[in-house]
């Protein structure tokens, strides 16, 4: 890589400062860990001194939270060689760099190896926990993601991860409305886990809730997000998930009149004559009355006689 002038330097921290949201302060902090893997490129190594500042830099979560915006498109080699040189617990840091830096490129089964090995009992660093969370869903670890939401305190706040709930608790014991067709509890699960990597910065999904579609030919938002998801999660999605995902890219909008309905399920007849039996998207989406017509997706779930009925393909915030 080649080296940035001063003025290149100043435009650096301006653009972090300004995309990121942060003080200039932390903008050059994040400029020191993109000036250092580029000399790591560059010249195969770097002096004990900065070393030993690169570890002390990455103690802070706060550049952690931001360091995506440069490991995710520079430093592997420099984040695993620090990894490397850490003792415990200078090693969370570059764990979360490498991490970030591994599931840009696909490597998500290589990514949750690095940074769950990092976290050990009593070790609280938010973005490694976060990080850690989203990777172990993606893999089909419910148990382990929900051990860090816990950790995280979040286990009873919001709907952020209110499917990952359902999947560990009620869909098992079948004791609320929301669990009771397996398959759509799922796919909610899934279409939550899709919307949240969306939203991620380190993830690089970036789409916004009603994202008009696309008419010049080219591929609509929400086929591209779900072909990206798959692309940088396939070393660990279930082989079943990646299937479906890839029939959800093939679903197309269809009009739909309500038959039956209760807070979490229903009845619908689609435009090709077909009665199908839905779960709901949330409670919100089952106010409807019998007889209404929606214009919506009809999901196919991993159960073939359920579908997941949603009005917005594009992943939104919960």
């Amino acid at each position: 890589m080649t080296t940035r002038s001063p003025e290149q330097r100043a435009r650096f921290v301006r653009a972090a400062a300004s995309d990121l949201d942060i003080a200039p302060e932390l903008a050059e902090r994040l400029l020191f860990l993109s000036e250092s893997a580029r000399d790591h490129a560059r010249y195969g190594t770097v002096d004990d001194g900065t070393v030993r500042e690169l570890l002390t830099s990455v103690l802070d979560d706060e550049l952690c939270q931001h360091a995506w915006w440069v490991a995710g498109a520079e430093g592997e080699d420099l984040w695993r060689f620090l990894l490397r040189s850490a003792r415990p617990p200078l090693d969370v840091g570059p764990a979360v760099l490498l991490s970030v830096a591994l599931a840009r490129r696909g490597a998500a089964d290589e990514a949750l190896e690095v940074v769950g090995a990092a976290m050990r009992p009593g070790e609280f660093r938010r973005s490694a926990l976060e990080l850690l969370a989203d990777l172990a869903e993606d893999a089909g670890r419910p148990e382990l993601a929900w051990a860090q939401v816990e950790r995280l305190g979040l286990a009873e706040q919001g709907a952020e991860w209110s499917a990952l709930r359902c999947v560990l608790g009620c869909s098992q014991r079948r004791q609320c409305e929301r669990s009771q067709l397996t398959g759509v509890m799922h796919a909610r699960w899934l279409r939550e886990r899709l919307s949240r990597w969306a939203r991620r910065p380190w993830s690089g999904g970036a789409l916004e809730p009603g994202e008009p579609q696309r008419t010049d030919g080219g591929v609509e938002p929400w086929r591209a997000a779900i072909a990206d998801y798959i692309a940088v999660r396939k070393a660990v999605l279930p082989v079943g998930e990646r299937q479906l995902l890839v029939q959800w890219t093939r679903s197309r909008r269809r009009r739909v009149t309500v038959m039956e309905r209760s807070p979490w399920e229903g009845v619908v007849l689609d435009d090709a004559g077909n009665c199908r039996v839905i779960g709901w998207e949330t409670t919100g989406s089952s106010s409807v009355a019998v007889g209404s017509e929606l214009s919506c997706w009809v999901l196919p779930t991993l159960v073939p006689a359920e579908h997941l009925l949603v009005r917005w393909m594009v992943p939104t915030p919960c």
